[in-house]
């Protein structure tokens, strides 16, 4: 799932995509809400080609026969995606773009696997980082490796904020 910061500084990494100009934030979060990988693109990026990388980043392990499951929006639709990450065995739920033709109907594939969709938790997840971290939402840093400590400072922030409760 990703999150659009606009950046009207400009600066580097920062590319025109369909809601203007700035960056997009792809967070990978856990079965409870929790961030877990985060990594950041050009907003004229593929979405596509940062599932791959995020998921290489954070290496997903899977305990005592339970299912990765790997939710997402629609902007991550594409059949070379959901066949690179069935091939790494976790399985892909992902809308369909409104123009594809082949479309399976994802309530179906949920039942059989006993799914329970919860794209939720990533909402949830992406609305406290808004909150908590405001200086996320507009980029005003011209480097792109100043923003993006930014990012996994937010994260750090999170994880221990949950530690020391």
């Amino acid at each position: 799932m990703a999150l659009f910061p606009p950046s009207p500084g400009g600066g580097s990494q920062v590319g025109y995509g369909h809601k203007g100009k700035g960056v997009l934030i792809h967070l990978l979060i856990e079965e409870h809400g929790h961030p877990i990988g985060a990594s950041t693109t050009s907003a004229a990026g593929d979405e596509k080609k940062e599932v791959e990388q995020l998921v290489n980043k954070v290496r997903l392990r899977c305990w005592s026969g339970q299912k990765i499951v790997l939710e997402a929006d629609k902007g991550y639709d594409s059949w070379e995606v959901r066949q690179k990450l069935l091939k790494k065995k976790i399985l892909p739920i992902i809308p369909y773009k409104r123009n594809r033709k082949d479309k399976v109907d994802l309530s179906e594939v949920c039942k059989t696997f006993s799914v329970v969709r919860k794209r939720w938790k990533v909402e949830r997840t992406i609305a406290w980082i808004k909150r908590k971290f405001r200086r996320l939402m507009l980029r005003w840093e011209r480097r792109h490796d100043t923003w993006y400590a930014f990012v996994q400072l937010a994260l750090i922030s999170y994880w221990l904020s949950l530690l020391l409760r």
